[in-house]
């Protein structure tokens, strides 16, 4: 009878805690929608036409701003800077078109385009202006004072990137950093690299102005006391918004418009990532990623996270130390794995490397079907090289049991000299259910596999003889490895303002980064 009875009490107190989180904390639910801010084009000292770039944009992100190069006011003096000189000549000339491309573009519910550029500070630090709506003034300013006054004007906001450089080389001085309401966010993760912290994966080296210095990083700016959020964004400089592996941004919003989407950013109700398209939910006592709370010293922490491929890790990380480690790489998998969905990562290009000198750019055509099964999502993984005007990497059907996409690879400015391009397949399927690959391009193949091989190991077709391009289609992951879902208390009282967010890393070396949510002293100090 006792036993029974300890049983009962245990059950009721599960009860209540379940009550208390689902109901008192009311989890509300919004919609996940993705961008690139900061990109560049031909119209500025880029490579690609503005028609191509906005092409691009709307056949994969859900809102876009193209940030073309506007000014440096402190340039250094060089003939070798006529390059920059050019670009901001062709941005000034081209102003209104820029305005009518992204007014044009602007379709609510279907597609965000907004109006932005790129002003350029040594001293100061280089920022993106994003504008709320329809119009926007180019002005030139020499101080950031200026611009953040302009900005808050015009109800704009400004968002700093490639931090981590070192002040006086286009890094941020964060003593200038703009009040909450004029840069509520800044840039983690772009093309330079990662800037959470000096010691983070992906260092900054593939430009001119060194590697990443601890004191503008962004753990350190946390611990300045700033309240700032995070974004990714690419900089890509071949014209291709989104470009993989360069950087992307996530907003939470109730709907696909300007004002939204704004109101999101300027809300800090963002997060981050590196490459795939991390899917992360971070609440701390009901309350939102970017949100400061007052002192409270229970804190009821909630995360939930879809990948895109094996997670190794999840963490929590308060006040920038870890204090809860998640792993779903280390979950078991059975028959009952095949009730959830699976992923299926498609990748193809690779080719001749350099030692060869068969510089080539080679055409893909996919048409991939499902037999006793059902695809539920298609999600590309496209790179920005190498740069070509005219071809195109898209989706071009999706159905049930059908996907048919166009690309092309190369070793040719392929970033980070990754020279594939990916798909990826969510899948309800069994053992069972058999996909088959028809190529057209570069050469005629017809492959079949079943899920269920793939799931003991991945594959690996050759387009010809050697040096020729392959396809690898890697081991499906199943949901208990590239999902999760946890709750925990974390029980802290301090004199200073906690911050608390999320970091992801998958097996493949994506990353996914929230930003913070605070929680006030209970006794601020003086």
């Amino acid at each position: 009878m006792k036993n029974k009875l300890w049983v009962w009490l245990l059950i009721m107190i599960s009860l209540f805690i379940q009550c208390k989180t689902h109901y008192e904390y009311n989890f509300t639910r919004k919609n996940i929608y993705w961008g690139d801010i900061h990109n560049h084009c031909n119209v500025g000292y880029a490579q690609g036409s503005l028609e191509r770039a906005y092409d691009i944009a709307k056949s994969h992100l859900d809102f876009y701003c193209f940030t073309p190069h506007s000014q440096w006011h402190d340039k250094p003096e060089s003939s070798n800077f006529n390059k920059f000189t050019e670009g901001f000549k062709i941005t000034r000339q081209n102003w209104d078109k820029i305005k009518r491309y992204a007014n044009e573009s602007y379709k609510p519910g279907e597609f965000v385009s907004l109006i932005g550029y790129e002003w350029h500070s040594g001293m100061y630090g280089d920022v993106c202006i994003i504008m709320p709506g329809h119009e926007g003034e180019l002005v030139y300013l020499d101080d950031i004072k200026g611009l953040q006054q302009f900005a808050r004007e015009n109800n704009a906001v400004l968002i700093p990137h490639h931090p981590a450089y070192q002040q006086g080389w286009r890094g941020q001085d964060w003593s200038f950093l703009g009040p909450v309401d004029v840069s509520p966010v800044v840039e983690v993760f772009s093309e330079h690299g990662n800037a959470e912290s000096d010691r983070a994966p992906f260092p900054y080296i593939r430009h001119s102005m060194g590697g990443r210095y601890t004191k503008n990083t962004i753990q350190y700016l946390w611990e300045l006391g700033h309240q700032v959020g995070i974004v990714a964004s690419s900089d890509d400089h071949l014209g291709y918004p989104g470009a993989y592996g360069e950087g992307l941004m996530a907003v939470y919003a109730d709907t696909l418009t300007r004002e939204a989407i704004m109101d999101a950013i300027k809300a800090r109700r963002t997060y981050a990532v590196s490459a795939d398209r991390i899917e992360l939910d971070f609440r701390l006592n009901g309350h939102w990623m970017g949100e400061t709370l007052p002192a409270v010293s229970e804190r009821n922490i909630l995360v939930r996270v879809k990948g895109q491929d094996v997670i190794d890790r999840v963490e929590v990380l308060r006040n920038n130390k870890v204090i809860y480690r998640n792993h779903p790489i280390d979950e078991n998998t059975g028959r009952s794995s095949w009730d959830k969905p699976i992923l299926c990562r498609i990748e193809f290009g690779w080719g001749p490397w350099d030692f060869f000198n068969l510089e080539r750019v080679t055409d893909w055509e996919f048409d991939i079907h499902i037999t006793n099964g059902k695809i539920i999502s298609a999600t590309p993984c496209f790179q920005s090289g190498p740069y070509d005007e005219n071809r195109r990497n898209k989706i071009n059907r999706l159905d049930d049991h059908f996907c048919q996409f166009t690309s092309y690879t190369s070793r040719m400015q392929a970033y980070e000299e990754r020279a594939t391009n990916s798909i990826i397949l969510e899948i309800q399927g069994a053992e069972q259910t058999e996909l088959t690959l028809s190529i057209s391009q570069p050469s005629n193949i017809e492959y079949r596999q079943t899920l269920g091989d793939l799931a003991a190991s991945s594959d690996i077709i050759f387009t010809g003889d050697f040096p020729s391009e392959s396809i690898m289609l890697h081991r499906i992951v199943f949901y208990e490895n590239y999902q999760t879902a946890f709750e925990f208390i974390d029980q802290h009282a301090a004199e200073t303002t906690d911050w608390y967010y999320v970091r992801v890393t998958q097996t493949n070396g994506s990353l996914a980064w929230s930003s913070p949510i605070w929680v006030e002293p209970n006794n601020p100090q003086q």
